[in-house]
């Protein structure tokens, strides 16, 4: 009833306002203020959603996941091992499996969401942690969802012998943390399940040092070899001091 009448007597522009402020980007303190503050990105909710999802698509992945092109060129040996970093259900490893049927393929993803996905694509093998090698790593729109980014980055170029390739990022030279709010409908790739309903989805969310990634596989014994500026890009919420920008790198 307040709603109603708020409605009636208020200008619309006010209207919006109102709106823009309650569903504002909130910043936070830290990773973990953030994190009390919204479920984990592998709620229940969440992961029921993409497995379901993911399920319509099989054997139709080419339709849904676009590999770069860039990434395809990392396949120079007539095989290898690759992992997918948050790869979901392994969508872009079955679409790449067609292409490159003689290397391996391993998405790393929540237990929960392993665990569901493993009967969808059995000729993937889906883990909730790190293989303890691999010649390709590829991540998309994933670092900024950990609490620890940049350490599970150098853990990662520590296990990779040829490629790493980082998708849709969320770059900024001033670190800030915060709640993303989405619909569950954004989630994931295919036709819209039935069974489940629109709601709102929140989980923590911090921008990352593209300087500091890059300084850190520097370290580990890899350059910058290409740059794409401004593609697929993880941009989100109302960070105006964000970009976006692909990185490939290769081990010397």
């Amino acid at each position: 009833m307040i709603k109603k009448l708020l409605k009636a007597v208020l200008p619309k522009s006010a209207i919006v306002a109102a709106y823009k402020w309650h569903t504002r980007e909130r910043r936070y303190r830290s990773w973990a203020h953030a994190a009390a503050a919204s479920p984990e990105y592998g709620s229940r909710d969440l992961t029921a959603f993409r497995v379901a999802r993911s399920r319509q698509i099989v054997g139709d992945e080419d339709s849904w996941a676009k590999p770069p092109e860039e990434l395809l060129q990392t396949f120079d040996m007539p095989s290898g091992r690759f992992v997918d970093f948050g790869g979901s259900a392994g969508e872009m490893c079955a679409v790449l499996q067609r292409r490159f049927p003689s290397w391996s393929f391993t998405v790393v993803e929540t237990k929960a969401m392993s665990d569901a996905s493993r009967a969808l694509r059995p000729s993937i093998s889906h883990s909730d942690q790190l293989p303890d090698g691999c010649d390709v790593f590829y991540s998309s729109g994933t670092l900024q969802y950990l609490a620890d980014p940049e350490r599970l980055w150098s853990d990662a170029l520590g296990r990779t012998g040829r490629y790493a390739y980082l998708a849709r990022n969320c770059f900024s030279n001033r670190k800030t943390f915060s709640v993303q709010l989405s619909r569950l409908f954004d989630n994931g790739a295919g036709p819209i399940p039935e069974g489940f309903d629109d709601v709102n989805i929140r989980y923590p969310h911090q921008t990352i040092s593209e300087a500091s990634l890059t300084a850190i596989a520097g370290r580990m014994g890899f350059d910058l070899i290409a740059r794409f500026d401004g593609r697929n890009s993880g941009l989100t919420g109302s960070k105006t001091d964000a970009y976006g920008a692909d990185l490939l790198f290769k081990r010397r």
